[in-house]
């Protein structure tokens, strides 16, 4: 049972009787008139329990879309009913509106849309639906809650996905331009032309020479369908928060470089996020630009075991496939086991592949499973380590406002020191390092590739 304004109202008209005859009486009789009007309302009402309830949602949707959730009730009584409806979701959803009001009958059913935006992914169980029906006079009502199974899965964003058309505009020009003359194992035959002075002789085509007036040699471009292999570390270093929400840009318009526009047009704004947020953006954007270049995708989230796999898809089912894999994963407390990441590379890929580890880069030696996985790695495959960090410590670095600041100074440097020295590291074994900051990070991932893809590496 619920009372309406209207009854508190109806209680406070009965002040003036009180005053003109002051006694108890007076106000206790007033007051069991507005209750028993009250419980004859809530008797005259239609009982809730009597409706039939269905909810519809729409999804699955990422984490920056909106979506709506639809509550249909239908009555079986004859008479028209004032009713409130309240579509219960959890707060991450952000529910709005929060209740709804209408009328019912049973010639047409009501139906009350809510609008969900959720603030981060994973799978969301709707709540109770409140259902709220008054009384001919609107003092009281009667309420029950019913549960409406439903539920909502929730994808990560992939913000990254507005770097596509340049990066893959980036890839098209390297089908003209990356023919390059190559020989060995690993590349992919280009087409026949004739011999110029300084070709190695070891690509002559002495059948296809035959059949001419000169020499023929074979060209070569790097294979289109190698295999990547995309790591995320879902362990303990992804669980770090990094960045600060988005402010305006510091250089007025028309007063920065090409350099800093092409950065400030890369730069996601990721706001405060753990570091695997910014892996998984990364992961995301590789994925469609290796699977656009023909290349067989593979990808794995790990910690202490393997969270996520998804391989041997193409196309918009790879994407998607890796999203809702992805869509509950989060940051585990404790650390990743290498040995365990060296050993599924090894299963899912026999063959030279290009592998892309998602971690942080660890200070020097402070994890050497670390460098003994990435060493054994290297050995069979080309290796990219790419590590999100904190886009934050250059301001700290420069302020010197107060002796606080100037603490804060050092251990920013030493920090940035420390990170630079592992970075060093990691290239001595062998690795190709990217150590940007975390809204960066998708952006030089990707160029990175493009540039092993330009190379003839890949």
């Amino acid at each position: 049972m619920a009372l309406s304004w209207r009854a508190a109202l109806l209680a406070a008209l009965g002040l003036p009787l009180t005053i003109l005859f002051p006694s108890r009486v007076t106000a206790w009789a007033w007051l069991l008139c507005v209750a028993a009007l009250s419980l004859i309302d809530t008797v005259a009402a239609q009982s809730p329990r009597m409706y039939t309830l269905e909810r519809h949602v729409i999804g699955p949707i990422r984490a920056d879309q909106t979506t709506t959730s639809t509550v249909t009730v239908r009555s079986p009584f004859s008479r028209v009913a004032r009713i409130e409806v309240r579509d219960a979701w959890p707060p991450s959803l952000r529910p709005s509106p929060a209740h709804h009001r209408g009328t019912l009958a049973s010639s047409a059913p009501a139906t009350f849309v809510t609008t969900l935006a959720p603030e981060r992914r994973g799978v969301r169980q709707a709540d109770y639906v409140t259902v709220r029906v008054w009384g001919p006079l609107g003092l009281a009502a009667r309420q029950v809650s019913v549960a409406v199974p439903c539920s909502l899965d929730v994808l990560p964003e992939f913000r990254s996905r507005r770097l596509i058309p340049s990066r893959l505009a980036r890839l098209q020009e390297l089908e003209g331009s990356s023919a390059v003359i190559l020989r060995g194992p690993g590349t992919e035959f280009d087409s026949l032309r004739d011999y110029v002075r300084g070709d190695d002789p070891r690509d002559i085509d002495w059948r296809a020479s035959a059949r001419s007036d000169d020499l023929v040699v074979r060209t070569w471009r790097p294979e289109r369908d190698r295999h990547v292999v995309i790591v995320v570390d879902t362990g303990r270093a992804s669980a770090l928060l990094l960045g600060a929400p988005q402010a305006s840009s510091p250089h007025p318009q028309g007063q920065i470089s090409a350099e800093q526009d092409r950065t400030q047009r890369d730069t996601l704004d990721l706001g405060v996020a753990p570091r695997l947020d910014a892996g998984i953006e990364a992961a995301l954007l590789m994925e469609a630009l290796a699977d656009k270049a023909g290349d067989k995708v593979h990808f794995l989230a790990i910690d202490r075991q393997v969270r996520a796999r998804v391989s041997g898809l193409k196309g918009a089912s790879l994407l998607n496939a890796t999203a809702r894999a992805l869509q509950e994963i989060s940051p585990s407390l404790e650390p990743i086991d290498w040995q365990l990441v060296a050993g599924e590379v090894r299963r899912t890929v026999r063959q030279r592949s290009l592998v892309l580890l998602l971690t942080e880069i660890p200070p020097v030696g402070t994890d050497p499973e670390f460098l003994e996985a990435v060493s054994q790695l290297t050995a069979s495959h080309t290796v990219v380590v790419a590590s999100a960090n904190d886009p934050t410590v250059p301001e700290l670095l420069a302020a010197r406002e107060t002796s606080a600041d100037i603490y804060t100074a050092a251990a920013a440097s030493a920090l940035a020191h420390e990170g630079a020295a592992g970075v060093v590291q990691v290239r001595r074994v062998g690795a190709i390092t990217v150590s940007e900051d975390a809204g960066l990070l998708a952006a030089r991932t990707a160029d990175t590739y493009i540039d092993l893809k330009r190379q003839g590496i890949l």
